[in-house]
């Protein structure tokens, strides 16, 4: 059960919009004794089909998995956009560089946020693995629960799933060998300083 405060943010509406369309019988909330509405998930999914797609967009999410395949990126930027366009769609693209593997990367969480913020009416990818690699299913019902269509232009596998799985690991190899190789020459720094006080 939520309250209609929950509600409305659920579902990105105003608290007034959700009293008007009880009052019309659109839906049926629940009152409490104390005078209070609440709703239930299967009232939230009732409202969800009769509220307004007004000001959403779609968004063309593309992405590689490292710095060196900016020419790909490009050719998914510009393969993307020509679909949007074609559809007549209302669009902007969103892209992103990081492994498959990784959920904290600048685009996904952006496309996260706006979907939750019910501003994304769909999202278009060139190929399903270019969204995530791995909990594909987490996405799609996140998705599913905020009416956002996904929309795959080409079925067809990008790269085989052993290629793209090498890839990210090759990826997340290098990010952390990086790291590690910059710790290491940080602490040698400090060594060399407190040893070259020490001999003063």
């Amino acid at each position: 059960m939520y309250s209609i405060n929950i509600a409305s943010e659920m579902l990105g509406v105003f608290i007034s919009t959700l009293r008007r369309w009880d009052k019309e019988g659109k839906f049926n909330s629940i009152n409490t004794t104390g005078g209070h509405r609440r709703y239930t998930i299967e009232e939230l999914n009732k409202i969800k089909k009769i509220k307004p797609k007004e000001g959403k967009i779609t968004i063309g999410y593309c992405r590689v998995s490292s710095s060196d395949q900016k020419e790909d990126l490009k050719r998914q930027i510009e393969t993307v956009s020509t679909f949007c366009i074609a559809k007549g769609y209302t669009f902007r693209i969103i892209d992103d560089l990081g492994s498959g593997l990784n959920y904290n990367k600048k685009g996904l969480k952006e496309l996260i946020a706006l979907i939750q913020s019910n501003k994304v009416d769909r999202i278009v990818v060139h190929y399903k693995d270019r969204l995530i690699r791995f909990g594909y299913e987490i996405i799609e019902q996140i998705c599913d629960f905020h009416e956002v269509e996904i929309e795959v232009i080409n079925h067809t596998e990008d790269k085989s799933y052993e290629q793209e799985l090498v890839e990210d690991m090759l990826s997340t190899i290098t990010v952390f060998s990086s790291r590690l190789y910059g710790s290491r020459s940080h602490k040698q720094k400090k060594l060399k300083k407190s040893n070259g006080r020490s001999t003063c």
